[in-house]
């Protein structure tokens, strides 16, 4: 059996997966986890758990890095007037909440004080610092120069091509959410080829949830695919509640009605609601990316390369931020909550709110999110593929013992 763990972006909600792995494994260090594994990628939010795996954390201490308020305020430093470039900078004095909020150069110099041991260290260095010299580490990034993914390994397939870094800057690079979030792309150099990069968030490369890029790695490692099993953790997904539906379809009638009518002043905020639920809010998807698509790819790839039934060889475990006529009434209020919670989170009453959503998925008031499924006219669903409920997904990883 090939092992390989995969880790979604998602900023603060990277809790959920450290949440998982305590529930799974018990408070144990993060180098015994990694040894469970024989390849681990991530991206973004799933990146920063890898690091805290890699330094061997604790699971509580790892949990830590997004509990805590001086290690959110950190990682998320929020860049004064003088540090934010134009047009921002104008912008945020009217609280006009468009553009990057956060400095890279803050979260690299965060991730050097939080991880000073891997730190120290390439990425090649890695597998016999974790104690386990065939593991295969992937993180997931976005090359701005190129307008291309960019994979960093602790392997090389190539190494007349290998680009030698630490993981510190690759996380760096793979947490680098634009738009909305931080400020500048992360910079730095690559040992062996030399090259200069200037990297975002491996989301806009297509891999904010990597498993996908996992399998393939594997395979051009030359690993048997029938011998794959994938456990692959998000960070949440959220459909469209029936309220927000009803109101993006109101908003559109009064835009399409009164977009000549530039007076009607009255009719400007549910216009502008509009804009930024289609625009705004759409520019950021790229971000969070339906985290089905890459799971429901990646079943049908092993499925039509091995024979075997779908979703045999991948359990996903993630929430999914929804609810429904069979969602419990108590749990209702909790899910609108979430509704309106971003990746970057740094209050901890938000973080107390993440907390609550994995108590109430676990205990199943909130669903799984399955690796097929249809949303009904009625905003509810039909599960076609994959794990209803945690509890089922958890038992079947009980059962592949690792």
């Amino acid at each position: 059996m090939y092992k390989i763990l995969s880790l979604d972006g998602g900023g603060s909600w990277a809790i959920m997966q450290l949440l998982t792995l305590k529930d799974r494994y018990g408070n144990i260090n993060g180098h015994q986890i990694l040894n469970k594994f024989d390849l681990v990628i991530a991206n973004s939010g799933g990146s920063i758990v890898l690091a805290a795996l890699a330094e061997d954390y604790t699971i509580d201490k790892a949990i830590s890095l997004f509990k805590e308020e001086k290690n959110r305020a950190a990682i998320f430093y929020k860049n004064r007037f003088k540090d934010r470039y134009f047009p921002v900078d104008y912008l945020g004095l009217f609280n006009a909440g468009f553009g990057p909020k956060y400095s890279t150069k803050r979260k690299k110099e965060a991730f050097e004080h939080l991880f000073p041991q891997i730190d120290k260290i390439q990425m090649n260095e890695l597998p016999k610092h974790i104690g386990k010299d065939s593991l295969k580490i992937i993180v997931a990034t976005y090359d701005a120069l190129n307008n291309r993914a960019k994979f960093f390994k602790s392997f090389s397939n190539n190494p007349d091509t290998d680009d030698s870094v630490r993981l510190t800057q690759a996380i760096n690079a793979s947490s680098n959410a634009p738009v909305q979030y931080f400020d500048f792309p992360a910079r730095f150099k690559a040992q062996g080829s030399n090259i200069f990069y200037e990297l975002w968030d491996g989301a806009l490369g297509g891999f904010n949830n990597p498993i996908l890029a996992g399998i393939i790695e594997a395979y051009k490692l030359g690993v048997d695919l029938k011998t794959i099993r994938v456990i692959s953790l998000g960070t949440s997904n959220s459909l469209m509640s029936a309220d927000s539906k009803r109101d993006f379809w109101n908003w559109k009638q009064i835009a399409l009605q009164f977009r000549r009518k530039k007076l009607r002043f009255s009719t400007w905020k549910p216009q502008l609601n509009f804009f930024k639920e289609t625009v705004l809010h759409q520019a950021k998807t790229i971000l969070y990316q339906p985290p089905d698509t890459a799971n429901y790819i990646a079943m049908m790839f092993l499925k039509a390369a091995t024979g075997n039934k779908p979703n045999e060889q991948i359990i996903r475990l993630s929430p999914l931020i929804h609810y429904d006529v069979h969602t419990p009434k108590e749990i209702v209020p909790l899910v609108k909550d979430l509704y309106l919670l971003d990746m970057d989170l740094t209050k901890d009453e938000e973080i107390d709110k993440l907390i609550a959503c994995f108590m109430a998925w676990k205990n199943g008031h909130i669903y799984n999110q399955p690796i097929e499924f249809r949303v009904e006219r009625s905003n509810d669903l039909l599960f076609l593929q994959g794990d209803k409920w945690y509890k089922n997904g958890i038992e079947r990883w009980i059962l592949w013992k690792f």
